[in-house]
């Protein structure tokens, strides 16, 4: 087999549908979650919007989303990583959801407990992203 028929291949078999328990995907191109720390107050706005359509109109199959801070107060300290919780963040996650569906692609919260913190750590911090 030549080096341009797997690569063929390759692609086949990753433009492939699939679908697993009730969810099918449209190809088996997956996004891995990246931290992000762009939702101003833990809510998702548009730029948020933005960012999860754009790979999905690029071809990305299932998106898992930055992790999301369920609703404990230990969860994280970080004013700017969204919450999976609460009717704003959950309504900026319904446009981020229905955009993303509508570029054709499929996506998944990234539920996120960062753990015990303790000491100064503990504050709540506004911090840019790298």
């Amino acid at each position: 087999m030549s080096i341009t028929s797997s690569a063929e291949r390759a692609a086949q078999v990753l433009s492939r549908p699939f679908t697993v328990g009730g969810l099918t995907v449209p190809n088996r191109i997956a996004m891995a979650p990246m931290t992000r720390m762009f939702s101003p107050g833990g809510v998702p706005n548009a730029d948020v919007v933005a960012y999860y359509t754009r790979r999905a109109a690029a071809g990305v199959g299932l998106i898992i989303t930055e992790g999301t801070y369920v609703d404990h107060p230990s969860a994280g300290l970080s004013d700017s990583v969204p919450r999976f919780y609460g009717e704003d963040a959950l309504a900026g996650w319904a446009e981020v959801v229905q955009q993303v569906h509508l570029a054709g692609g499929r996506i998944a919260p990234q539920i996120w407990h960062v753990g015990v913190s303790r000491g100064r750590a503990r504050r709540r911090t506004r911090r840019r992203p790298c």
